[in-house]
């Protein structure tokens, strides 16, 4: 499916440390030519008036939010937290019940699906994701200390009681949208840290489970990437996962960092994803804050050009 700039969404990831008010989030958007957003975790409370209102104006467009949404200042509820995985029950209920808040924050803003950080093992980066990828960088995977971490995070790396417990919170998600018959996907998204839930094996799993559903696929490219470089997934995706992608997250990544700008790293890390960005029902560019406006516009227009036709 062919697209243009104008089909793009530009994350608030990039500016809303940027921000100092729901006009100044909007418009910066809008200063760089974008149209359409994902409104994600950060965006505060207070700034929600404002984005509704401009888009009840058709200034701009919400495809997703990101939960939990909007921002909540609760740790255990966090973008990187074990929240929809909990084994306490409490916990693991709270978090369903903030994952219907940010499901009924999407409807009223339009938008078409809510982006999920699903759970992970609690293991602290400090230990294992953070070491491993600073010797990725280094080009040291080949060396004994490298290969001799990596082999304990893969023991220590036990999901299955997490996703069993991702599976009943998103079930219940799923319920609700259902019930509610309520005009919004839910997208589970592959995580940055070799810890977290799901990798490319956990997708098939999830893919299986919810096939036909509201729940669906959210492929990270970034993230895809720097799991692939530790080893923890390959490409290509399954059928099964590739027809349930409802979403993508699109940047560069490389070294064990993300978020750069499409189409400006060395050697096209995003051609392997090629299939999957042209047929994405929504695409969002998900960019860090460090980037300058100059770098996004550079990157969108080099990735409309090299992507943005039917073929490659």
């Amino acid at each position: 499916m062919a697209f243009c700039k104008q089909d793009l969404a530009l994350s608030t990831m990039w500016n809303y440390g940027k921000a100092s008010s729901g006009e100044e989030l909007m418009d910066q958007l809008l200063a760089l030519g974008f149209v359409k957003t994902e409104l994600n975790y950060r965006v505060k409370p207070a700034w929600l008036p404002a984005i509704q209102r401009y888009i009840g104006e058709g200034l701009i467009q919400a495809v997703s939010v990101h939960n939990v949404f909007p921002e909540t200042t609760d740790p255990r509820f966090g973008t990187d937290s074990v929240l929809l995985g909990y084994a306490d029950e409490a916990l693991r209920c709270q978090a369903v019940e903030l994952g219907k808040r940010s499901i009924d924050h999407a409807c009223r803003l339009g938008a078409k699906a809510v982006v999920f950080h699903p759970a992970e093992v609690p293991l602290p980066p400090e230990q294992y994701d953070i070491p491993l990828k600073r010797m990725i960088a280094a080009h040291q995977t080949d060396t004994e200390a490298y290969q001799s971490l990596r082999q304990e995070m893969l023991r220590m790396r036990q999901s299955a009681p997490y996703l069993c417990r991702v599976l009943k919170s998103v079930e219940e998600l799923c319920d609700y949208v259902v019930k509610k018959c309520l005009p919004v996907k839910l997208g589970m998204e592959n995580r940055a840290m070799c810890h977290q839930i799901p990798i490319f094996s956990e997708f098939e799993i999830l893919a299986e489970r919810f096939e036909g559903s509201p729940a669906g696929i959210w492929l990270d490219t970034g993230h895809a990437i720097m799991m692939m470089e530790m080893g923890l997934q390959c490409l290509p995706l399954s059928d099964r996962v590739r027809r349930n992608i409802v979403g993508m997250h699109i940047h560069d990544a490389a070294d064990g960092v993300d978020h750069y700008a499409p189409c400006t790293l060395p050697g096209n890390v995003l051609e392997k994803f090629r299939d999957c960005i042209q047929a994405s029902p929504i695409r969002v560019l998900e960019l860090s804050g460090r980037l300058s406006a100059h770098e996004i516009l550079t990157g969108t227009d080099r990735f409309v050009a090299q992507y943005g036709g039917s073929s490659g």
